[in-house]
């Protein structure tokens, strides 16, 4: 389901008065499936009359995550999981409450597939009896790992995936690929220094945008080194998982213009001369050589093995067409 499509049916609930104690949305956890929670969380909060204004005080502080009630639960420890400790004194104590404001309590569990039996137990009783106008948010790209009784008792919505890397990170990826400097081997090696800073410059964002996230939850203080690390590592993994799917899109196109598919199936249209002008100096073997090594390169990425290593090896090896 596309995210406008999933949040006008979310809209149509609470219109008719029937939202879910619940929502499980499935999707990239900072990106597409955040984006929903927010734009739900402000259709609440917002103080136009056209809800969601996105542009109001609310709306802001909803986006910045200091509005009082709505309740942010993410995964703290270094094991990234939400412990029974956490669900009690920051989720559960804190809907029980009466609302500051007088209306809507928003819980959301940045994460869901991290809680762990305990904590999902300890939370499953005020999933299903909610205080009034409460509801919860459960974020996940992986349903897998959460409890049957969770899933059943949420509303389930899977986002159409579509999750791609920010610029400027995509447009200088792709200026690279569009680069004639895959001749030589000094050439490769070249290009991918170019791609590993880019993928240094992607860890400089998550570590500001971690302590951005932290400082407006008010957990700076509370936060110690492994757990700060642990969460700018996840969020480095999730952009990188972008620039790996980057990379694969570009060998694709190229795949589909060496089958003789339809131009129109190509993903990087505004490299169509260079995509075609590779394409024919390459073999079809070659093309899917390709998308099966960038698949192994992003298997290996998940291994403590050296970026830069594994890149430029990757780099070495792929049919480029130059």
């Amino acid at each position: 389901m596309r995210l406008d499509e999933a949040f006008e049916s979310v809209r149509h609930a609470f219109d008719c008065g029937r939202p879910a104690n619940g929502y499980l949305i499935v999707g990239p956890v900072r990106g597409a499936a955040m984006d929903l929670a927010v734009k739900i969380l402000q259709l609440l909060f917002c103080t136009a009359d056209a809800k969601p204004c996105g542009v109001c005080d609310a709306c802001r502080h909803v986006r910045e995550r200091t509005v009082a009630d709505i309740h942010w639960l993410v995964p703290e420890s270094k094991s990234r999981i939400i412990t029974i400790e956490q669900m009690h004194n920051k989720l559960l104590e804190q809907v029980l409450q009466t609302s500051l404001a007088g209306g809507w309590k928003a819980g959301v569990i940045v994460g869901a597939d991290r809680l762990r039996t305990e904590s999902a137990n300890a939370f499953l009783k005020t999933l299903e009896e909610p205080p009034p106008q409460t509801i919860f948010l459960l974020l996940t790209d992986a349903p897998q790992g959460l409890l049957p009784t969770i899933i059943s008792r949420c509303q389930r919505i899977d986002l159409t995936a579509s999750s791609e890397l920010a610029e400027p990170w995509k447009e200088r990826v792709l200026d690279i690929l569009d680069s004639p400097l895959f001749k030589t081997p000094m050439e490769r090696q070249i290009s991918a220094n170019f791609l590993c800073d880019v993928l240094n410059s992607i860890k400089a964002f998550a570590e500001d945008e971690v302590k951005r996230e932290s400082k407006s939850e008010e957990e700076l203080v509370e936060v110690d080194d492994a757990v700060f690390a642990a969460r700018v590592n996840a969020r480095y993994r999730e952009i990188r998982t972008d620039l790996v799917l980057t990379l694969e899109s570009w060998f694709r196109d190229l795949f589909i213009l060496r089958a003789g598919g339809d131009p129109a199936l190509i993903r990087n249209r505004a490299y169509r001369e260079t995509l075609e002008e590779r394409a024919r100096k390459l073999t079809l073997a070659q093309t899917l050589y390709n998308i099966n090594a960038i698949e192994e390169l992003a298997g290996k990425l998940e291994l403590n093995v050296s970026e830069d290593s594994l890149i430029g090896f990757a780099i070495d090896r792929l049919n480029h067409g130059v």
